[in-house]
């Protein structure tokens, strides 16, 4: 069992004192065996019995500080009134050393300083100091000794407690500038914190507003578009112009379609963030490949697709990044080789997927080649990389 310190540093004291006791006992025996006996009326043995009972105290100054002050201050003004009444009552006519208080003052006044407010000290101090010097019969050796024996513990006591109380209240207010320090970081915390969710929520309001606004512009001018379409398409005979007119209407519909998509992961950001494997509408099945096949073919570019491995193998983020891989390369394939071979080829393997899209060196300049915002190789190679993939995109001998 650990004890706390107060009560550690208590057990010490207790222990010091009793040792005191027995010491100041047998010194007092010492004394009073070989050279210092009294002479007065009360016998020879006055004057031991007298600092016997003041040292038989001691061990009761911890706890009883004020009963054995008492008890010191009254034993030294007996002793100090008897001699001065009856000379060697208490204190031998010529004693082997100057105190005429007891022995185990010091001990007494150095625990009082310790143990009681400053005022009492004093007083009991003063007491003594008075019944030790007897100012009414000065002797520069009875002074002395009863200066020494009284005033002088008295003195470093008051300079170890308030070196003691000096250095608690450094240590003080060292724990409370601490304590502040650690109350202001974690006030900077939360305010930082409440920053940050400020400016998420001020990046959340911008996004759903651009998104908003994107769709009401975007939407209106494609919906323009893909009514001309129609219209166009139910106006004319001339078949080209029909089929024309149909694949502008059917590319303005799944504009609208994925702008709708996107739109919705715009505004969803500012609740939730879309996961990795969160789908939108597009799923990597053999109708999709069919209709991306089919429009390529459509476009003018003979496309052959060749898949290979189980397709359920693999997560649906890893599926609609493959779709976008060969959407985005059948798209640059029209724009940049028209009429061109083109040979697409998906291979699954353990949770994993291959894309791989070639296509014939073109023919002529193509005039749709410098249109687009030369962004999309790059957004693909994000995405596939985001997915722990890697991105190729480059001619072949």
């Amino acid at each position: 069992m650990t004890l706390p310190p107060q009560a550690n540093e208590a057990r010490r004291a207790q222990a010091f004192l009793v040792l005191a006791m027995v010491a100041f006992m047998l010194l007092d025996l010492a004394l009073h065996r070989n050279v210092q006996r009294t002479s007065g009326p009360l016998g020879p043995a006055a004057g031991l019995v007298l600092s016997l009972a003041v040292d038989a105290c001691l061990p009761f100054l911890g706890r009883f500080p004020r009963a054995v002050a008492l008890v010191a201050c009254a034993a030294t003004v007996v002793a100090a009134v008897g001699d001065t009444l009856a000379a060697g009552t208490f204190t031998p006519v010529e004693q082997a050393t100057p105190v005429t208080a007891p022995l185990c003052a010091p001990v007494i006044v150095w625990f009082l300083v310790h143990g009681l407010p400053r005022r009492e000290t004093l007083t009991y101090v003063t007491v003594l100091a008075l019944a030790a010097v007897r100012p009414w019969a000065p002797d520069w050796e009875t002074v002395y000794a009863g200066l020494t024996t009284t005033v002088l513990p008295a003195v470093l006591g008051l300079y170890v407690r308030a070196r003691r109380e000096l250095v608690s209240s450094l240590r003080d207010r060292a724990e409370s500038a601490e304590r502040e320090r650690r109350l202001l970081a974690a006030q900077a915390e939360s305010a930082e914190r409440e920053r940050h969710l400020l400016a998420e929520r001020a990046k959340a309001g911008e996004r759903q507003r651009l998104a908003g606004e994107m769709h009401d512009i975007v939407t209106h001018h494609v919906t323009e578009i893909v009514l001309a379409a129609g219209a166009l398409k139910v106006s004319t005979t001339d078949h080209a112009v029909r089929s024309a007119a149909e694949h502008i209407r059917d590319a303005g519909a799944r504009t609208l379609t994925e702008l709708r998509d996107l739109i919705g992961i715009l505004r969803r950001g500012h609740n939730r963030p879309q996961e990795p494997g969160e789908r939108t509408r597009v799923t990597l099945t053999s109708s999709d490949l069919g209709t991306l096949v089919h429009r390529a073919v459509a476009a003018g570019n003979p496309t052959i697709l060749r898949v290979t491995g189980r397709p359920g193998a693999v997560t649906p983020a890893i599926a609609r990044a493959a779709y976008r891989v060969l959407q985005e390369a059948l798209t640059n394939a029209r724009k940049h080789a028209p009429g061109t071979r083109v040979q697409v080829e998906l291979a699954y393997g353990d949770h994993t997927m291959t894309v791989t899209v070639g296509n014939a060196p073109p023919v002529a300049a193509s005039e749709l080649a410098a249109s687009g915002s030369g962004m999309g190789l790059d957004g693909l190679r994000r995405r596939v990389t985001l997915l722990g993939g890697a991105f190729t995109a480059a001619p072949t001998p």
